[in-house]
C-alpha cells in the first residue's frame, strides 16, 4: 500500500474524504464546503455515515487524495472529477 499524503485546510470539493485529527486511514469525514463532519468508517452503513456527515466537528482535520474504488458512498477523485463508489451522498440517504 502506498504511504498517503495528508494535507491541511479545505479539500477541493465537496465530499468525502480520508480524513482525520490522526491521520487514520480508516476515517472518513464528509467535507460541507465549511466544515468537517464525525467520522465514519468504510464498515458503516450508508444511512449510518449519512448521520456522522450531519454531525459538524471544530477539530483541526487532516485529509488525503486516497479514494477506493469500490467505496459504498459516492466519490470524487480530485485529480479526474470522477466519481467513483456505488452510494448515494449523504442528503440522498433515507434513515
Amino acid at each position: 500500500m502506498t504511504a498517503l499524503t495528508w494535507h491541511k485546510g479545505p479539500p477541493p470539493h465537496v465530499g468525502w474524504w480520508n480524513a482525520s485529527v490522526n491521520r487514520i486511514p480508516a476515517a472518513w469525514r464528509w467535507w460541507n464546503g465549511q466544515r468537517w463532519s464525525e467520522f465514519a468508517y468504510g464498515t458503516y452503513s450508508p444511512a449510518a455515515a449519512a448521520r456522522k456527515a450531519e454531525i459538524p466537528v471544530s477539530v483541526r482535520i487532516e485529509w488525503s487524495r486516497s479514494w477506493p474504488e469500490n467505496a459504498r458512498v459516492a466519490r470524487i477523485n480530485p485529480d479526474t472529477g470522477e466519481v467513483t463508489g456505488a452510494g448515494p451522498m449523504p442528503c440522498e440517504v433515507q434513515a
